[in-house]
């Protein structure tokens, strides 16, 4: 087998140990370090739903070799937990000390009888009515336990009944804030209360116990879509509520007896993850922890002023007419995007308005945009993605309410994702485009770094249309014999692949004078590392920046990081070349097989040569962090980068370079000198980013 560490799961586990080093780095905010442990147990959830359960089919399916990896796997996810467990029980001490307690069931009698009186209060009113104990019978199977749902297991002592099932509703407030300004769990309100649940039963005393499991999340969708794509996705959402448990959490103090139970009843095998963790399961949920002390998190950072755009009464779409706009968030403000739409939706010009939604916010200001075009008599065409992994309810929804206002609704071309980020607005003879690395998603947009180009530039506009127009004819045929041609744009599934291999060979060509940038997500396709290696092999400089999954082996022209901070770095970045001669894309997909040969995904070059100054100022930002980046070596050992330059830390730094931009063009337009030119840090930043000064 090859290194293990480059196989997919594993790399996803070192990323996910890249979270948990943030929750335990001790130079961030207290109530942050708190939220990371919370994206620590969200993607961990995620993690053994998709990853782990697909080892398992493919085991079922005859890989046997794949015992070693998931082995692998177990003995990380365990070391992990530890390690949260750890975190975890710090980051409480450490907020305890600065008056923030988090109360036990054990500790709330010393808080007086009017605490006491008001929890119970609270829990007879807001909590009892929604809990129904399930008696665990020997006649009587277990009920199907819901994936991801927190429950307790309850031990009665002295009972006719040993055991009951206990689920804690998902619609009940994680956190109870006391009068007094502690918190508790409503885990241990409801512990504290049990004798209210249990008081039919005769037993001398009762334990609860919690525990959740996990399964298998990915849908088996088939290729008959005769019942309608909507029908056929909530008929499969619904079959994944019983998909194969691939992992048990439980409280490490739960007895053996009952702990095997759950084991026997949920048909828990050999090779299945089983952890004995704390008391307290689900800990996504301490992203939404109450904050008493905004001083104990991240300061509010306003995004920076967009150095052409000039505000909400400035109409974006006259701009485009004479230049293109790169617009970064959240360093610089989604509200841009927004505002387009806007713009578009109310224009009586505008004729038309074609979009591509994967995921998009649950109240969604991008969707109402859409849904006031149709109003407004505009034709509005949107594709969107039903096979949104945990998005998939959220998109039918947003099909149906889009549909109802008379908008051309398609689902690409299923089994097959449509993953581009793209909008067509046409106005009169005018159109413009919007192409994005990332989700048309206010919410994320202020977590997720990513950028989007908004251009009337002809040469994009054109083929941006071309994607719709296939969008809309392959939704009538399904079978798509021929795909369209593409000359600007890189287009999977049909010239993506072709065009990087193309482009990296002919860095290839240059030898030492070639360079090579690349800024992802993942990047996994052996087929694109080979020809990678052998450019490095032929003197290829090349800088990498990949957020999470790495398959690459470590080479003496190679230098590959990971960068995780206040924000989740997303955009994709892609630069070819040195200095004038340099060419700059940015894209929607990451360089895996299933982005490049699976999905609709588009890269997009860049043409003003402005913009492709601030793109490689931007990454040689990047390439110079030793705050937040980490050394991806052959065996993913997380190690930060560590340098004499002073410290960088990138996304920090961006910001500052962005808040520049936007100093210089409003100096510029008052005619003065400015202090400081917009530009990274040093000349020898910039000529880094392009590949030269190596």
């Amino acid at each position: 087998m090859r290194n293990i560490h480059q196989i997919r799961e594993v790399s996803t586990l070192s990323f996910n140990e890249r979270v948990l080093q943030e929750a335990e780095d001790s130079r961030n905010p207290l109530m942050e370090r708190l939220k990371f442990l919370g994206i620590f147990s969200s993607n961990m959830d995620e993690f053994f739903k998709v990853r782990v359960a697909s080892i398992h089919r493919r085991i079922e399916l005859g890989r046997r070799s794949l015992r070693e990896v998931l082995e692998e796997v177990n003995t990380q996810a365990r070391l992990l937990d530890d390690r949260f467990r750890a975190a975890y029980a710090e980051i409480t001490h450490e907020l305890a000390g600065e008056g923030v307690r988090i109360l036990t069931e054990k500790e709330i009698g010393e808080h007086g009888a009017e605490t006491v009186a008001w929890l119970q209060e609270y829990f007879r009113e807001k909590v009892l009515p929604s809990l129904v104990p399930l008696i665990v019978r020997s006649d009587h199977p277990l009920p199907q336990l819901t994936d991801g749902a927190l429950y307790f297991g309850v031990r009665m002592w002295g009972s006719r009944y040993a055991y009951a099932i206990l689920k804690i509703p998902s619609s009940l407030p994680r956190f109870v804030e006391l009068p007094n300004g502690n918190i508790m769990y409503v885990d241990d309100v409801i512990r504290y209360m049990l004798a209210d649940i249990l008081y039919i039963f005769e037993y001398e005393r009762a334990e609860a116990y919690e525990f959740k499991v996990s399964r298998d999340a990915e849908l088996d969708i088939d290729n008959d879509f005769s019942e309608g794509y909507i029908r056929k996705m909530e008929r499969v959402l619904e079959q994944r509520k019983g998909g194969r448990p691939t992992r048990l959490v439980y409280d490490a103090a739960m007895p053996a007896g009952l702990r095997g139970m759950l084991v026997r009843e949920l048909s828990i095998g050999e090779g299945d993850t089983v952890i004995a963790g704390a008391r307290y399961h689900n800990m996504k949920d301490l992203m939404q922890f109450p904050n008493r002390r905004p001083d104990l998190a991240f300061s509010r950072v306003a995004p920076a002023h967009h150095p052409v755009l000039r505000g909400p009464r400035y109409p974006i779409l006259d701009l485009l007419d004479h230049q293109d706009v790169l617009v970064n968030y959240p360093y610089q403000s989604f509200d841009h995007v927004i505002q387009v739409l806007r713009e578009a939706a109310i224009d009586p010009r505008v004729d038309e308005i074609k979009m591509t939604l994967y995921r998009a916010a649950q109240t969604s200001q991008v969707v109402n945009a859409l849904v006031n075009a149709a109003r407004n008599g505009k034709r509005v065409f949107v594709s969107i993605e039903l096979q949104a992994r945990f998005d998939e309810l959220n998109n039918i929804e947003i099909s149906e309410k889009l549909a109802e206002e008379g908008a051309t609704v398609v689902f690409g071309i299923p089994p097959m994702k449509v993953h581009a980020k793209l909008i067509l607005i046409r106005r009169g003879s005018h159109t413009y485009a919007g192409l994005s690395t990332g989700n048309f998603n206010e919410v994320t947009g202020r977590l997720y770094v990513d950028s989007i180009l908004l251009t009337s530039d002809r040469r994009l506009t054109t083929e941006v249309n071309r994607v719709f127009e296939f969008l809309e004819y392959a939704s009538r045929v399904r079978t798509v014999l021929r795909g369209p041609s593409f000359r600007n744009l890189l287009v999977s599934p049909f010239n993506m692949r072709r065009m990087l291999m193309q482009l990296i060979d002919e860095e290839k060509e240059k030898g030492a004078d070639g360079y090579l940038l690349v800024k992802v997500n993942h990047l996994t396709d052996n087929s694109l590392i080979r020809r990678i290696r052998e450019a490095a092999e032929a003197g290829v400089k090349m800088d990498f920046i990949v957020r999470t999954t790495y398959a690459m082996l470590p080479h003496a022209n190679v230098r590959a990081i990971s960068i995780l901070g206040r924000y989740l770095e997303h955009q994709r970045v892609l630069i070819f070349g040195k200095g004038a001669d340099r060419r700059v894309f940015m894209s929607s997909a990451d360089l895996m097989e299933r982005n490049l040969d699976w999905r609709v995904e588009v890269a997009f070059p860049i043409y003003d040569e402005r913009l492709k100054r601030q793109i490689s100022d931007m990454m040689a930002i990047q390439v110079r962090d030793n705050v937040k980046a980490r050394i991806l070596d052959e065996t993913q050992s997380n190690a930060y980068v560590h340098s004499g330059e002073g410290e960088i830390a990138a996304q920090r730094e961006t910001h500052r370079y962005l808040v520049q931009l936007h100093e210089a063009a409003v100096a510029q337009s008052l005619n003065r000198p400015i202090e400081q030119p917009p530009a990274a840090p040093t000349h020898r930043v910039r000529a880094q980013a392009a590949g030269e000064d190596r």
